[in-house]
């Protein structure tokens, strides 16, 4: 049976509308009489609409946390669903939001629930957004869940934030540097080059190399350019599958000094996910099912799926964490004393915070050594060039004298 959509007119002459499930427009009419009230007008359902996207792009993860806490802020002050709906689709502030709220707005007048609605913009509302409005949904605690959403969301990006501008020095220094190189190669180095066969000067083997890769340079610079946006582009979209961002992981994760990292973001994520749906009242077996996507991207979603098996049987989270050895043996622990005192979710939140300041530290460490690490190695090759070059002039000088 179709839901309709209605407005009617209350016996004091307020507006009010909802959605009823009947037969034929002239069904919702009787039915809204029967409530004592005045139809106006019964709408049929239209299809749901695709998601809309603005000129800009899909939302950035900042708008849907703004728009969270907006929500959620409405909901307090009393304002039912589709009225908060309507007065965000209507605020600047949302950005490109803004398409997926007149959206959302659009598919809950239809007849959807909210996390219906959700559901259908899986690019900009993971499945754990979508579980716990569901949840709150169910137990009347819409607000309260979204403020607890707009937190976590909100600690995720400084922390995205934190990792970014710690890296943004050592990037900048290797960009700079090795601009710097490619033009002593393609530009300076050759006119040298001239000068040394003009003389039929020999020399070391560290500048023949150099030149023979200048010349190479000069030849194939086009090509190069062009296999290497591919490449960029090619990367890009493979890291958007899982299995690609699980395989980057494990690769990370055997490099000194990085290794450490990823296990942190790893344990973060996973505990903090976890804390979070177990706070909001979904059971440990279906936050595991919905965790097993998220984490996919950092091991091999068969370990994460033979984990949720596990406990689906019986057996216990943190047996199951030690066997497949995902998350470092402390994690592990306090987990476990979590299970066996029914305190999962605040012990899962402590650990996240407490692997969220070692992966502090353990970034600080790695932007230290990174960044004098490509200070050195690049002086190292552009002085090795310069002494080379210089050795190299000389002997055209005593030559010539």
């Amino acid at each position: 049976m179709p839901t309709f959509s209605y407005r009617a007119l209350t016996p004091s002459g307020e507006v009010v509308d909802g959605a009823l499930e009947a037969p034929s427009a002239e069904g919702v009419a009787d039915r809204v009489m029967g409530m004592g009230l005045i139809p106006i007008d019964a709408e049929a359902p239209r299809a749901a609409a695709a998601p809309r996207v603005s000129w800009g792009g899909k939302p950035r993860e900042e708008d849907v946390t703004v728009f969270s806490r907006d929500l959620a802020l409405l909901l307090r002050t009393g304002a039912r669903i589709n009225d908060a709906l309507e007065l965000l689709a209507s605020d600047g502030e949302l950005g490109r939001m803004r398409a997926v709220v007149a959206a959302l707005l659009e598919s809950v007048l239809g007849g959807q629930s909210f996390n219906e609605a959700l559901a259908a913009h899986p690019q900009v509302f993971p499945p754990i957004y979508v579980a716990l409005v569901k949840v709150g949904e169910a137990t009347s605690m819409l607000p309260t869940i979204l403020e607890a959403i707009a937190a976590e969301r909100a600690r995720a990006e400084l922390l995205r934030r934190r990792l970014i501008d710690a890296l943004r020095y050592p990037a900048f220094l290797l960009l700079g540097a090795g601009a710097v190189l490619i033009f002593f190669l393609t530009f300076v180095l050759p006119q040298f080059g001239a000068v040394f066969a003009d003389f039929n000067a020999k020399p070391d083997p560290i500048l023949s190399t150099f030149l023979s890769l200048s010349a190479f340079l000069r030849a194939n610079g086009l090509a190069l350019g062009v296999a290497l946006a591919v490449g960029v582009l090619a990367l890009g979209f493979a890291l958007r599958r899982p299995a690609a961002r699980a395989a980057l992981f494990s690769l990370a994760a055997r490099l000194p000094g990085i290794g450490s990292a990823v296990e942190h973001h790893r344990t973060i994520l996973f505990c903090r996910n976890l804390g979070l749906l177990l706070s909001g009242g979904v059971t440990l077996s279906a936050a595991l099912r919905i965790l097993v996507d998220v984490m996919s991207a950092t091991a091999n979603v068969i370990i994460w799926t033979d984990i949720v098996d596990n406990v689906r049987r019986g057996g216990k989270l943190s047996e199951a964490l030690a066997a497949a050895r995902v998350l470092p043996p402390m994690a592990v622990r306090t987990l476990r004393l979590g299970e066996d005192s029914d305190q999962l979710p605040m012990l899962a939140g402590r650990v996240a915070d407490y692997y969220e300041s070692k992966l502090g530290r353990a970034i600080d460490r790695i932007v230290g050594v990174v960044g004098p690490l490509a200070i050195v190695v690049i002086s190292t090759i552009v002085g090795g060039l310069i002494v080379s070059v210089m050795t190299a002039l000389l002997s055209v000088d005593q030559m010539v004298e």
